[in-house]
């Protein structure tokens, strides 16, 4: 392999995994819709402290997360759905009150921020320390190599001498 084709390959693994965040994101932010809205729900109608109600929406984030996760952030379904599932909820079973301990942090620190803003800030800091990793590494890793589809570029003459 020439030297610019390693360059061009690593260039496409990063391409690869930037698109996979990107899509992890737009996940996400889909599982933080329903999970601020559950919250929002939770405090103003139904009268649930915010601890509560930050509990019902990670449960109802949860299940958009799996199934998002699985079919569009990482397209993990070659593998077993019920291998997946357990990881997830092992990883969640970490990362819930990871998240809990977060969020009452924030509201701890943060008194007269709202407590559906502190949701989506301690979802964020989540995310980017503990959930993406866990799910790219363990919960939807694949067995296959990570493939790039397109070609590298042609070699010039001067570079095959």
């Amino acid at each position: 392999m020439t030297e610019g084709a390693s360059r061009w390959h690593a260039r496409s693994r990063l391409g690869v995994e930037a698109l996979r965040f990107g899509r992890s994101l737009i996940v996400g932010g889909g599982g933080t819709l329903l999970d601020l809205g559950a919250v929002t729900i939770s405090i103003r109608l139904l009268g649930l402290t915010p601890t509560w109600a930050r509990v019902v929406g990670l449960v109802i984030g949860c299940f958009a997360m799996f199934y998002g996760s699985r079919t569009f952030a990482f397209r993990a379904q070659s593998d077993s759905a019920v291998g997946q599932a357990k990881r997830f909820v092992l990883s969640e079973i970490v990362g819930f009150p990871l998240n809990i301990l977060a969020f009452r942090g924030l509201i701890a620190a943060l008194p007269w921020v709202a407590p559906e803003l502190l949701s989506l800030l301690a979802n964020f800091l989540l995310l980017v320390t503990y959930y993406y990793p866990v799910r790219n590494f363990i919960v939807f890793r694949t067995k296959e190599p990570l493939v790039v589809q397109a070609t590298p570029p042609v070699a010039s003459a001067r570079a095959v001498t």
